[in-house]
């Protein structure tokens, strides 16, 4: 009886990791082309607080500000999401950025989903702020 509840638990396991491969495949289409670049209004924000507090907007600037200058990792916040800003050769473009922590920026980029997490291929070096 312990042997069949083992195996049973087993076979479970192997289903659910069967699953999880499934669901994380399902995302990576290996399609040539790549989506048309669009321009896209988001808020630099300190990755750190944002993702422990939610902290953003002009509450938080004075911090974003401090941390991002410091050294802490950046990100650009649209509609609810977080993309990591990068180069065309996906090299970090931070650098890009780090004066506007706090703010909002218009960008034009290219949106590259993988494996979870989102990056946002800037074009060129387009980047004002948002009106």
């Amino acid at each position: 009886m312990k042997k069949l509840i083992a195996l049973m638990g087993v076979l479970a396991m192997v289903l659910m990791v069967g699953q999880i491969f499934a669901d994380d495949m399902g995302g990576m289409k290996m399609d040539k082309k790549e989506a048309p670049a669009k321009k896209m209004k988001c808020e630099v924000v300190d990755v750190a607080c944002y993702a422990k507090e939610g902290a953003k907007g002009e509450k938080h600037k004075e911090c974003a500000v401090k941390c991002i200058s410091g050294g802490g990792e950046l990100a650009l916040l649209s509609k609810g999401k977080l993309y990591i800003p990068v180069d065309a050769d996906f090299k970090s473009a931070r650098e890009q950025f780090v004066s506007k922590a706090g703010e909002s920026v218009e960008v034009t980029g290219t949106v590259i989903s993988k494996g979870g997490v989102n990056y946002l291929k800037i074009s060129g070096d387009e980047k004002k702020d948002a009106k």
